[in-house]
């Protein structure tokens, strides 16, 4: 039968071609690493059977499922721009031109028994070493089945004698409560809400997640109260234990402060004048601001106090408040009234590490960990680097932008740019990754149907496709994407590189400058960067 075996980080679509398997394959992965498979074969039967036999090794199945790319991404860095396009052919940066359809979605299943769809079974076959396992040479026999056919692939894997340090390096992607409750259909306070927040919590942390993000504002309750204020965080409590139960180690929080609205509803993008989120009407600057933030941060800092949990906060005062402004007179204003909500954070939780997104240095005082993006963080290279001298911790994000050939996660770029994002990282030296979409439903109704989703901003034009999740809603829980796999073995691959950094920074330059220049300059060749991880591991394993 024909089909398709590898271990290769590429997209297939429904129409890939199929030809001949191979009959063997050889991996590697770290103690604590995985190694996974994309596994599609011709199928006239309502399903086909993947069965894996290896000792020491715990095997997951998933189906690949097919969701829909209505648009190709324009080539840009502005987040007011064109970020979706309708093409006439494909874009050079992009792998089809749009709309179609690609295997990103993967369904988990209870065993190797994996559902035909239009001929084919298309399965996702992840190999975990067991805690017990000792290095070297294993042998994983791959047993494929398709009515009266079979195909088998003996994968030779080299476990190396080395496992990496997660905290070595960052990750936040961001978790939305509101779209996981509509997604899934569940309430807070009922045991099938803590169900699935857990679940999605074992999804984040199977990525190396150790920092969870949960707005101060996000919530049902009901916060903009009348003077005097009163401020009650308790319906936070049950998610965050869960977080922490899950292992996490890091509370994200914050948001008391934005841009406020307009008349029709949008966000007031270009505003000088900050506004309280607990209520927008509320000038930042203002007496009345002054005392509802004070209310607000006393009330808070009581809260995670009474849990212990004051030593465990990355706190947001406000996103990007250096993005999207009209004048430089309006940027320093917008400065001002930012301090003076930081200095009120840390009045209350003395200590805090306050984190944000931002294009400059500019914030650099009232942030401790400075967040550009990519591209912000390439134009303004010399001053982030120097920060990072004098001792600032400086991490990088990504969203709607860059686009086209700068490295993202959007659906139409090679898969490999979402793990390429963290060799970027390491090549600069910065300690983590941030990104606003991990599920963030809200303007996606049905992410299998639609991968685009709508801008509530006004500025320019919808998302790109992907860009505002990177998980699927499954039936009890989150469901991984192809693009959430890199991700995850990205991130282990840049707190593999910071291990290399501490014992051999030029081995360290010159191992990234084989594939990676800058963010908009890289090799995203799928068998150059496998070499790579190989040898990054040998190099690591050395005594």
């Amino acid at each position: 039968m024909n089909g398709i075996i590898t271990t290769s980080q590429v997209f297939h679509f429904p129409d890939s071609p199929l030809g001949a398997m191979p009959d063997a394959l050889r991996v590697c992965c770290a103690k604590n690493g995985r190694i996974a498979f994309q596994i599609l074969f011709e199928c006239n039967a309502p399903a086909g059977s993947v069965e894996v036999s290896c000792q020491g090794f715990s095997a997951e199945f998933f189906q690949m499922i097919d969701v829909p790319v209505e648009y190709n991404t324009g080539n840009g860095v502005d987040q007011g721009g064109a970020m979706v396009l309708l093409a006439d052919r494909c874009p050079d940066y992009a792998v089809r031109q749009a709309p179609f359809r690609v295997y990103d979605c993967l369904r988990p299943l209870e065993n190797g028994e994996i559902p035909a769809s239009g001929g084919r079974v298309c399965a996702y076959v992840r190999l975990t070493p067991e805690a017990s396992l000792t290095a070297g040479e294993y042998s994983v026999a791959l047993n494929l089945k398709s009515g009266a056919q079979t195909h088998t692939c003996m994968v030779s894997c080299r476990v190396y004698p080395f496992a990496f340090d997660e905290k070595r390096f960052q990750t936040t992607n961001w978790f939305s409560v509101a779209a996981m409750e509509n997604m899934h259909g569940v309430k807070r306070g009922t045991p099938a809400f803590c169900d699935v927040v857990r679940a999605y919590a074992r999804s984040m942390r199977s990525v190396h997640q150790k920092v969870f993000l949960l707005w101060m504002h996000e919530d049902l309750s009901e916060r903009r109260t009348q003077k005097p204020y009163h401020f009650d965080f308790e319906d936070m409590k049950p998610i965050i234990e869960i977080f922490f139960e899950e292992g996490f180690e890091t509370f994200e929080t914050g948001g008391i402060i934005c841009r406020g609205y307009r008349e029709d509803g949008t966000q007031d993008m270009y505003t000088a004048d900050f506004k309280c989120s607990a209520n927008p009407e509320i000038s930042v600057d203002s007496s009345e601001g002054y005392a509802l933030l004070c209310s607000e941060m006393e009330a808070f800092s009581a809260f995670l106090r009474r849990n212990g949990w004051e030593n465990r906060v990355l706190f947001h005062v406000m996103d990007e408040p250096d993005v999207h402004y009209k004048s430089d007179a309006d940027l320093m204003a917008r400065r001002v009234q930012f301090f003076m909500a930081a200095n009120i954070v840390r009045r209350y939780l003395p200590g805090v590490r306050i984190i944000e997104a931002v294009k400059t240095t500019l914030f650099r005082g009232g942030v401790d960990i400075m967040v550009p993006i990519t591209d912000s963080y390439q134009q303004n290279k010399q001053t982030f680097d120097d920060a990072i001298a004098q001792g600032d911790e400086v991490w990088t994000y990504v969203c709607c932008a860059p686009e086209g050939k700068w490295l993202n996660r959007f659906l139409d770029q090679p898969l490999l740019n979402g793990r390429l994002l963290f060799w970027g990282c390491a090549a600069n030296r910065l300690a983590g990754y941030l990104h606003w979409g991990y599920n963030q439903f809200g303007g996606v109704p049905d992410p299998f149907k639609a991968t685009s989703a709508q801008n509530w901003t006004g500025i320019g034009t919808n998302f790109p496709c992907g860009d505002a999740f990177i998980v699927y809603p499954g039936e009890r829980g989150p469901w991984p994407s192809m693009r959430l796999e890199a991700e995850r073995l990205g991130a282990q691959e840049a707190a593999m590189l910071r291990e290399l950094l501490d014992r051999d920074p030029a081995a360290h330059d010159a191992l990234i400058a084989r594939v990676f220049r800058a963010f908009d300059d890289y090799d995203n060749t799928p068998e150059i960067l496998d070499a790579l991880h190989e040898e990054l591991l040998g190099l690591l394993a050395r005594e």
